[in-house]
């Protein structure tokens, strides 16, 4: 029935709407925001998507992952949010999923992406001098403060427990950062870990004050403002690099997965990464930096298609992790090492096969490079 509504409804509309574009430059657009990922990426690469002159006509998910992100990008210039547009893009996306009448899927969602190397279109909030320090007092948190973020299945499971595919394998354990939060302590840093802090998941063995969403009241201005005025912030390949990335501001991805092309074209600009690594169970051994950025297994599997072609998962281990904190402190001082672009050269050209102009893209343009210490460690994957 709600095919046959959206068919007659679209089938009415088109027409009448194309020649009002022949007077006005509008789309409409519909934002993802169950999760944070898809809030402001698709918003994001919406507007950088279309000229400056286009009207946005916004509708949005009923449940939001950030009320407060969601606010201010209803204040941008030439951008209308109202519930009765999402009618009009879904029944324009039932007739013409490619229609010029609305910001495709594939516009804002590609698989490979050239947008972060724009700037964005997004105007955030500004925080003066005061207003940091007063918001930094009220909390307790020390001048220099990092963030870091592990990715569960607890979010998953609490919010959209209809999402039967199978994530596992992008886990990791935020016990692993052990060795890099005795470092960023030693160096007078607070540690704030990234997103929702769940009853099950217990931070006191790690021995030092780990700030949660609890100590913020689950307060979402905090979070973007922790997420954005960090020094810098520890990630997975998860949603949440989407606040740093709205403000191309650089990232540490741990435990990067998947390891491909697409995937890369996703991070934030001057980002370091530290990738997975892949053992094929029948040959005994680890795939090559090549293979592994071949591998383009869907998220959208109920199974995992890791296990299901004789792989394994080899999460980064502390030490992997500290080295790589450490090359971000250095990079952030513009100190980059002779080895660093001597392995990086050789990581780069070792995964080009007739991809020249994606790999000159993330190389160059993002200008995004692979942990030294591990590639130092993992020449024989070249």
């Amino acid at each position: 029935m709600k095919s046959i509504l959206l068919f007659f409804f679209g089938y009415l509309i088109i027409p009448i709407l194309k020649i009002l574009a022949l007077f006005i430059n509008f789309k409409f657009c519909h934002i993802h925001t169950t999760r944070i990922g898809h809030q402001i990426f698709n918003f994001d690469f919406a507007l950088l998507s279309v000229s400056k002159n286009t009207l946005l006509l916004c509708s949005h998910d009923k449940k939001v992952a950030n009320n407060f992100i969601l606010n201010f990008f209803k204040e941008q210039q030439q951008i209308f949010f109202l519930g009765i547009f999402k009618y009009f893009y879904f029944a324009i996306h039932h007739i013409n999923p490619n229609s010029d009448l609305i910001v495709s899927w594939k516009q804002y969602q590609p698989d490979f992406s050239f947008y972060l190397k724009l700037k964005s279109k997004i105007k955030t909030p500004v925080y003066s001098i005061k207003e940091i320090k007063e918001i930094l007092s009220k909390y307790k948190i020390k001048k220099d403060f990092v963030g870091l973020y592990a990715r569960n299945n607890l979010y998953v499971e609490k919010y959209t427990p209809k999402d039967k595919n199978f994530h596992d394998f992008r886990n990791s354990d935020f016990t692993d950062y052990n060795l890099v939060i005795e470092y960023l302590n030693n160096k007078n840093n607070s540690i704030i870990k990234l997103g929702e802090d769940f009853q099950n998941e217990d931070l006191k063995l790690l021995g030092t004050k780990i700030f949660t969403s609890k100590d913020f009241k689950s307060n979402e201005e905090i979070d973007y403002f922790i997420n954005t005025h960090s020094r810098y912030n520890v990630v997975s390949v998860s949603g949440i690099a989407g606040m740093s990335a709205m403000i191309r501001k650089k990232i540490v991805y741990v435990n990067f997965m998947p390891f491909n092309l697409d995937q890369l074209s996703w991070s934030s600009p001057g980002s370091l990464i530290l990738p997975k690594k892949f053992f094929n169970i029948h040959e005994e051994r680890l795939l090559t930096f090549q293979e592994s950025t071949k591998i383009k297994y869907s998220v959208h599997q109920r199974i995992d298609p890791y296990k299901k072609n004789n792989l394994s998962v080899i999460n980064n281990s502390p030490t992997e992790i500290l080295d790589t904190i450490i090359e971000m402190e250095e990079k952030l001082l513009d100190n980059i090492s002779d080895d660093s672009i001597r392995l990086n050269d050789l990581f780069w050209k070792s995964i080009t096969d007739n991809n020249h102009e994606k790999i000159n893209y993330l190389k160059n343009e993002l200008k995004l490079s692979i942990s030294t210490s591990f590639l130092k460690n993992n020449q024989n994957l070249f």
